[in-house]
């Protein structure tokens, strides 16, 4: 373990201090807990990136974000915090899943990353956070023989974001494997929504329990299912959540967009930070904290032939139907449009009749197009189910 990352202050307490010496956004606030500092967002931190970082920053490592919302966000961390994000964020995730350090191999692979962002390379790098095993990417797309690499690359976890590891599916379908060569102990998400029907296809592919986890480069690793799990436990080493209502209060358990403190970087402070995400959260008794449902960037609901129907149900009723692959279903205008997209050998005469059904259950007299597509989410997107 990185010696500065097993020597970091935890808590809240001493971030709290931290900010209050060292980042000029904090230096006057009045005396208090959390509740005395402000509520941040990103547009604070890209028009005022500076009064977050202690001064002098001599962090020398910096992290962006992803950008997909908005002007990519350049963060300051130091080298415990690059470790954290980097390394120790694997083994937080295998403990989660109760694979044991001792059960990956030095030398060898532990996790497959599949990638099919363009303009990315393939690489090998170590893991010492799991046993000085090996973190192998894959990137989809310059690879010919994809079950050739899948089958010698065998690694205890297979992570992506869900839309990454169903092309990873497809490709070795499309190569005739109607089973994976390997099955992973795991099956690890993160990055976009994970909807149920998603989740049941990973699964039943490649055999191996899912584990979705929420994680952000402001806020680092915030929490995870356990395998086959939908709730999320927080992990409370690394932040400590609040929910924002549509009225701007904020409480430690509710249904609203969730706000982070990250405990853990010393360059770019997060304190109270607007993610975007909405989430039902739950703080017990002994201060844990979970989330009983996370919805993300989706609507919890979906306006359809004027009545509001569970977004849940609209997934349920159309995400499971067979030889479907994917679908996004848009109602912002008239008529609603239904994209969707095939699975490998599907029967479309048959499904796009089962399609036409399920919205005539779903929006019985509202006209809905039915648009097909060779795929919905862009390469390197962010899977937006509803619009």
């Amino acid at each position: 373990m990185h010696a500065e990352w097993a020597g970091r202050a935890r808590g809240l307490d001493s971030l709290l201090e931290y900010a209050r010496a060292r980042i000029r956004y904090y230096r006057e606030l009045p005396p208090g807990g959390l509740g005395a500092f402000p509520v941040t967002d990103r547009a604070a931190h890209l028009t005022r990136p500076d009064d977050f970082r202690p001064s002098p920053d001599k962090c020398v490592r910096e992290l962006t974000s992803s950008g997909t919302s908005g002007v990519p966000l350049r963060i300051s961390v130091d080298d415990a915090a690059w470790y954290g994000v980097n390394y120790h964020f694997f083994a937080q995730l295998a403990q989660r899943a109760g694979l044991g350090v001792g059960e990956f191999e030095p030398g060898k692979p532990a996790v497959l990353f599949v990638s099919n962002k363009l303009g990315r390379e393939s690489f090998v790098r170590p893991l010492p956070s799991l046993n000085s095993s090996l973190y192998a990417r894959v990137q989809l797309g310059s690879v010919a023989d994809v079950a050739r690499l899948y089958e010698r690359l065998r690694a205890p976890i297979l992570y992506g974001k869900p839309t990454y590891l169903l092309d990873l599916r497809a490709a070795l379908l499309d190569q005739g494997r109607s089973r994976p060569p390997w099955s992973p102990r795991l099956v690890l998400v993160s990055g976009e929504p994970l909807h149920a029907d998603d989740r049941a296809r990973l699964t039943g592919f490649f055999g191996a329990p899912v584990v979705d986890a929420l994680a952000s480069s402001e806020g680092g690793l915030i929490a995870a299912t356990a395998p086959g799990s939908g709730r999320y436990e927080v992990f409370g080493e690394n932040v400590r959540l609040e929910v924002r209502a549509d009225d701007g209060t904020l409480a430690e358990s509710g249904v609203g967009e969730l706000v982070v403190t990250n405990l853990l970087y010393r360059g770019t402070v997060f304190v109270r930070y607007r993610t975007g995400d909405r989430a039902e959260l739950v703080t017990d008794g002994t201060g844990r904290q979970f989330l009983a449902e996370l919805w993300g960037r989706e609507p919890e609901v979906v306006r359809l032939a004027g009545a509001d129907v569970a977004a849940d149900v609209v997934t349920a009723r159309i995400g499971f139907l067979p030889g479907l692959l994917d679908f996004q279903l848009v109602t912002g205008e008239e008529p609603a449009v239904l994209r969707w997209t095939p699975d490998v050998a599907a029967d479309e005469a048959v499904l796009v009749n089962a399609l036409a059904a399920a919205m005539a259950d779903l929006a019985p007299g509202e006209p809905v197009v039915l648009q097909r597509c060779e795929r919905i989410t862009p390469l390197g997107g962010k899977k937006r189910r509803f619009g």
